[in-house]
């Protein structure tokens, strides 16, 4: 399926401003785990899309890993991010697209376990067209998202 590599889901959005909450994290015999509940959602530039961060600083230095959840029926515009991301699917089934249009027909849909690799600057979009989606995503950061000014999810 081109040149991306799939071995488990979709890559995807983040807002670049989010930091670890020092109350989302606890310390425990060197690791730090993080419960559900600790983790403060943030809103991203697409309607009904939030993102967590779960551990590093996507605006400094070194990996990252976010949490992404799409409402049902939320979609994400064509957009880019400057780094490689590594998207695993948690739960639901989200609907991705590579290029920079909002094509339904050129979409394909990822179960959880799926892994999708996107290169840095390559442009996608998706949707829970079934409903709630929830993804981990990881990349290096400084980050942020980049969203063409004609790009819309239609």
């Amino acid at each position: 399926m081109s040149k991306f590599v799939f071995a488990a889901a979709f890559a995807a959005f983040l807002a670049p401003t989010l930091v670890v909450s020092t109350t989302a994290a606890a310390q425990s015999a060197g690791a730090t785990i993080i419960v559900p509940d600790s983790l403060k959602w943030t809103p991203l530039p697409f309607d009904g899309i939030t993102s967590a961060v779960i551990v590093g600083n996507p605006t400094g230095t070194g990996m990252y890993a976010l949490l992404i959840k799409f409402a049902t029926g939320a979609k994400g515009a064509p957009h880019t991010h400057p780094d490689q991301r590594v998207v695993t699917v948690l739960s639901g089934i989200v609907h991705v697209g590579m290029g920079t249009e909002f094509d339904e027909r050129k979409m394909t849909a990822f179960r959880p376990g799926s892994v999708l690799v996107i290169p840095a600057d390559a442009p996608h979009y998706g949707w829970a067209k079934d409903g709630e989606v929830l993804l981990q995503e990881v990349g290096s950061a400084p980050t942020g998202t980049k969203i063409p000014p004609k790009a819309a999810a239609k």
